[in-house]
């Protein structure tokens, strides 16, 4: 059945008052509307100089303000945060087999650190002997461009440089003969890059490097050692998992600044401007990506077809609680598409469109695969996407009907709450009193008609069933 386009209007932003998730310090955990939280939690940007003063301006409080200043500092300076949040983790001790029975690793990362390892290891004087190479010496030797140029360019600057050089020559007629050459040396810069990320992660050095960094950052190496494939000989890369550009595949989004502009990239609520979003009357909700960051059961799963970055789905496990009895499924939270992805903007492209529901078939198999990974049988979704075509697709499925006060996070933001404590101080920033969460699950305010005035939601069934939820006749009076 085709959605009305009229009932998925959203409500206007001054009636927007969604249901979120907080801990806050001295009281715990709080589900309060989003105003209150503004109203009681809130600061103001222009207090940390991110805005002018209010004056002749409506002032408005933003949540997670100190956090999420936090980790763009650290990020700007390099600092490994992935590697911060995984010693924390390790030490906050939950076993999530012992109390779930699930294997939350599979949450974590795609790539086994154990293959991974052995691909570095096999490779490491390979890779330490082109990373040694004086980059000036190689192109000045070559001839391709002259020693004088490469000394007057600042060092922290001569691979980007030397690289734009070399590109302008192979689209300039007049060095065709050369064009050989110019690909070899363009090869070898851009080996250089990538081996100075892969260094920079592994610590300084390719040849020697220690196991937490290794699992902290599994699927960035994998990627950049499997790019890497295509310019040095490297043994061992096709045993590596990575997005390759064939067919629809998918990637965990990295825990890097990336992942604080994915909104953006996508165009939905969570880009860090108003004016980003392809759909303007949508309540902007960017302060929520700084928890999801530190929450390292909250995943992002990134879609490509043939190599294109296509679409977004949002994962964890939650609880649905009955009579204090928690039972575990993996929630879609969220489901979003790129402007291209779309049938309603003007740059939806539609070879993609052609191929909408087999590449939405074949995310949902991958989200599949991870619950079982993860020993979970029930795989419940969102309903509502900034995709109309995407809600189509979410209608085929069974239905399941749960009370959102029933549906609760694990350690319920404990965890990301004493995690951003220790963000903040890393990056001397103010201690947060609070940190809240935007769950769509527990949002009645996305999709109308899909919640009842008891605020009971539905949700699709990907996998598993509908046993978790409340019978229909308990739904509808009947």
């Amino acid at each position: 059945m085709r959605e009305n386009p009229a009932r998925c209007a959203m409500p206007s932003l001054q009636s927007y008052n969604p249901v979120v998730v907080g801990f806050v310090e001295g009281k715990g955990v709080v589900h309060v509307p989003l105003q209150a939280a503004r109203d009681d939690y809130g600061q103001l940007p222009s207090d940390y100089g991110l805005l002018p003063s209010a004056a002749g301006r409506r002032a408005r409080k933003a949540l997670n303000l100190p956090l999420g200043l936090a980790i763009t500092d650290l990020l700007r300076d390099g600092k490994s945060l992935p590697e911060i949040a995984m010693k924390f983790y390790e030490r906050w001790g939950r076993d999530y087999f012992a109390d779930f029975q699930v294997r939350i690793e599979g949450l974590h990362r795609q790539s086994d650190p154990w293959t991974l390892g052995r691909v570095v290891e096999e490779n490491s004087g390979l890779l330490a002997e082109n990373l040694e190479r004086d980059v000036s010496t190689y192109l000045g030797a070559d001839g391709l461009v002259s020693y004088s140029t490469l000394r007057s360019i600042p060092p922290d600057r001569l691979l980007w440089k030397a690289k734009d050089i070399l590109e302008k020559k192979r689209r300039n007629p007049a060095h065709q003969g050369e064009r050989e050459r110019i690909e070899g040396a363009l090869a070898f810069l851009d080996a250089r890059l990538l081996l100075g990320e892969l260094s920079r992660i592994l610590g300084g050095e390719v040849s020697r490097w220690g196991k937490d960094r290794l699992v902290a950052h599994a699927d960035e190496i994998a990627r950049i050692i499997w790019e890497l494939s295509r310019h040095l000989p490297l043994a061992g890369a096709d045993r590596l998992s990575c997005v390759r550009g064939h067919g629809v595949e998918v990637e965990f989004a990295p825990r890097n600044a990336s992942f604080l502009a994915l909104g953006k990239e996508v165009g939905d609520c969570t880009a860090d401007k108003l004016f980003r979003q392809v759909d303007r009357d949508v309540e902007n909700i960017y302060w929520t990506v700084f928890s999801w960051f530190l929450d390292q059961n909250y995943q992002i799963l990134r879609v490509y077809s043939d190599g294109q970055f296509v679409m977004k789905a949002h994962i964890l496990p939650l609880l649905a609680v009955d009579r204090n009895v928690g039972k575990v499924f993996l929630a879609v939270d969220a489901i979003e598409t790129t402007p291209v992805f779309r049938e309603d903007t003007h740059v939806g492209h539609p070879d993609l469109l052609e191929k909408k529901e087999y590449i939405f078939a074949r995310m949902v198999e991958e989200v599949r695969r991870i619950a079982r990974k993860m020993g979970i049988e029930r795989v419940y979704a969102e309903r509502f996407s900034n995709t109309p075509w995407v809600r189509q697709e979410l209608e085929r499925f069974p239905e399941v009907y749960l009370h959102i006060g029933n549906i609760q996070k694990i350690d319920e933001l404990e965890d990301v709450f004493e995690l951003s404590k220790r963000v903040c101080a890393a990056a001397n920033r103010e201690r947060p009193s609070s940190i809240f969460i935007e769950l769509q699950m527990k949002n009645t305010f996305l999709l109308p008609g899909a919640a009842t005035v008891r605020g009971v939601k539905v949700f699709a069934v990907l996998a598993g069933d509908a046993s978790l939820g409340i019978p229909m006749k308990r739904v509808f009076g009947v």
